[in-house]
């Protein structure tokens, strides 16, 4: 990637590591740095607005700790099945389970995970009933259908990308209001709301950095959108380049907030 063509707004990163309770450790540590724009912190959707639900927190809030840089793109999940499955389409597998309610089993990544997430969305939405079966991480549960141990999982198109093309997986909808494979419909087409099934991934501050910086970082963010070098290596990992502007994000946020509070309670009074 050229960096000599950004150079009056990218400097050399440092990038750091921080593991340990589902990236609260991380988005702890870039809350409490100082506001001065040289700690950014790369999270998603769900640390960012789920976890304030799901888990015990009293060390950060980041809707006040926290501002948007920018969006990098986001991931669309999809609903996946072995090809040589019973399932040939999501109307197939939605009859089953309705006709078998509770029966179908669904491996997914982990408690609130990014596959158990729009798994419970399409459950509470669509008034179906899967067996979750959890696993760690989403390696796990794609080898858990690989092995029939399961009917059914989700992933990212990209991850199962080789295996459709070699006819072992077959994907039977996406997340999205379009579709994005053809011949599958979309969340939307099934009767799911246009936000289920979204990993937006984003790259924010601690808020209180001076707005002379926060806009440096966006503008900076936003020019590799003509990058070349970029947008090449992210076709090679099978990614879009859908950006967006840290003040558009923050208006995301505040739905992503609602309807994850929703689930939330739904969930618990079930």
């Amino acid at each position: 990637m050229d960096f000599n063509r950004f150079s009056s707004i990218v400097r050399p990163m440092l990038i750091k590591l921080v593991p340990g309770q589902a990236g609260q450790k991380g988005t702890l540590e870039a809350t409490k740095a100082a506001p001065d724009g040289y700690t950014l912190v790369f999270i998603d959707n769900y640390r960012d607005q789920l976890h304030q639900y799901t888990f015990r927190n009293d060390y950060y809030d980041t809707n006040e700790d926290l501002v948007t840089v920018a969006r990098v793109n986001y991931g669309q999940i999809a609903i996946i099945v072995r090809a040589d499955g019973p399932y040939e389409t999501w109307a197939q597998l939605e009859a089953d389970a309705r006709a078998r309610p509770g029966q179908i089993r669904m491996s997914h990544s982990g408690l609130w995970a990014a596959l158990f997430v729009p798994a419970r969305r399409i459950m509470q939405n669509l008034e179906l009933r899967f067996r979750m079966v959890p696993y760690r991480g989403g390696g796990p549960a794609k080898a858990a259908l690989m092995a029939g141990d399961v009917d059914f999982s989700m992933a990212f198109p990209a991850t199962v990308a080789v295996d459709v093309e070699a006819g072992k997986v077959r994907i039977l909808a996406t997340a999205g209001p379009e579709r994005t494979v053809e011949g599958v419909p979309s969340f939307v087409e099934i009767g799911l709301s246009p936000n289920t099934g979204y990993i937006h991934r984003i790259v924010m501050a601690p808020s209180g950095v001076p707005e002379d910086r926060l806009m440096r970082l966006r503008r900076a963010f936003a020019a590799l959108q003509s990058d070349e070098a970029y947008l090449a290596a992210m076709r090679r990992l099978g990614e879009n380049t859908e950006y967006m502007d840290g003040v558009d994000y923050e208006a995301v946020r505040i739905e992503q907030s609602r309807e994850y509070g929703e689930l939330v309670r739904a969930i618990a009074g079930q």
